[in-house]
């Protein structure tokens, strides 16, 4: 009896365990993206919204997700000093099917919502808002009716940032706004430490001369015997320059020193042609234009223009018909039909407003 009732505790305290780390998880497990929303594993969800920094003023947005079956989703909401939206979509379209308002004016406020689902779906629910003040913000959600949990999913599905490395010689840290809060210097080296690193690089240059000529000597290829160009030695005895008299030699050096000069060519001049003659002017008239030929066209007798009408017919059903008789003018300017009657009445109509236009 006694080992039964020991097994009995323990199987109990085991519960107890289980569900705490649930309500935990539910509690801490936020997600902040709407493609890996948290799973509701319970019917109640709670959370933390912190205090931004001055002058940040985005929004925290949370995302969970749950199913519903055919029926009445009831929730209950109660929120402490939270100013924002509860909202709840489709998984499929996100497709809006409530929507809940509130505010940090009351210490506590609670309120609620009931959804009628005519299909089992996969909803999503957002809750999006921020604190007035520097305390958190703190929301409590039930669900009843027809409300299905899901089981959890493994946090190793939602995609990590990567991480940033500085390599800076100081740590600074910034808030959201971008002010600077902290700057933290990297610890200095030891006298030692600094040496080697100072050493280590020269070490390399000098490994890197010395495995240069090994490589360049190695890629040269060695040249065979059959490779070698033969030398070529000239024995031919060169002619002889004739010698020449000096007095030649003289004169080409002259001839070669010499300005070469250019002769320009003499204009002839025209005897018949006296210099008392003047050049006659002889003026251009330039051709008269080509006038158009415009076919005039008699003006109508208003008698004749009483059985045509213009009629104007808009998208919403309206319709403009009158005689073009009683009309001055109309025409289209940037999109804007004007329509000047001789009574002095004038219309103005948008082009986006009007279907057609027609005169009969």
């Amino acid at each position: 009896m006694k080992n039964s009732k020991f097994k009995i505790q323990n199987f109990r305290l085991l519960i107890g365990i289980l569900l705490w780390a649930l309500c935990v998880s539910a509690a801490f497990a936020q997600s902040t993206n709407q493609s890996f929303p948290t799973a509701v594993a319970s019917n109640e969800i709670s959370g933390t919204i912190r205090a931004r920094d001055v002058g940040d003023a985005r929004l925290t947005t949370y995302f969970y997700t749950f199913n519903g079956q055919q029926g009445d989703i009831f929730i209950n909401v109660v929120t402490k000093n939270l100013d924002g939206d509860i909202d709840v979509f489709t998984a499929e379209g996100l497709r809006p099917l409530t929507k809940i308002r509130v505010y940090s004016d009351n210490p506590e406020g609670e309120t609620g919502r009931v959804i009628y689902l005519r299909q089992p779906l996969k909803l999503i629910l957002r809750v999006e808002g921020r604190t007035p003040t520097d305390e958190p913000a703190t929301f409590r959600i039930k669900f009843a009716g027809s409300f299905q949990a899901v089981a959890a999913t493994p946090e190793t599905e939602e995609p990590k940032q990567p991480e940033v490395a500085s390599n800076q010689d100081s740590d600074v840290r910034v808030n959201s706004v971008g002010t600077i809060i902290e700057v933290k210097p990297k610890a200095t080296p030891t006298p030692a430490v600094a040496r080697a690193e100072n050493e280590e690089p020269k070490r390399r240059s000098e490994k890197n001369e010395t495995e240069k000529p090994e490589t360049a000597k190695r890629e040269e290829p060695e040249e065979t015997s059959d490779q070698r160009r033969p030398e070529v030695v000239v024995t031919d005895n060169l002619p002889e320059k004739r010698n020449e008299p000096e007095s030649k030699v003289e004169e080409k050096i002259a001839e070669n020193e010499a300005p070469k000069t250019t002769r320009t060519p003499r204009r002839r001049t025209n005897p018949r042609r006296s210099r008392t003659e003047t050049p006659v002017e002889t003026e251009t008239k330039p051709a008269p234009p080509s006038e158009k030929k415009t076919a005039k066209i008699a003006p109508v007798d208003p008698a004749e223009l009483t059985n045509i009408r213009l009629i104007v017919d808009f998208k919403d059903g309206r319709k403009i018909e009158r005689p073009i008789n009683e009309i001055l003018r109309f025409g289209v300017d940037k999109g804007i039909l004007t329509i000047i009657a001789k009574d002095g009445n004038i219309g103005r109509y948008t082009m986006l407003d009007i279907l057609k236009i027609t005169v009969e």
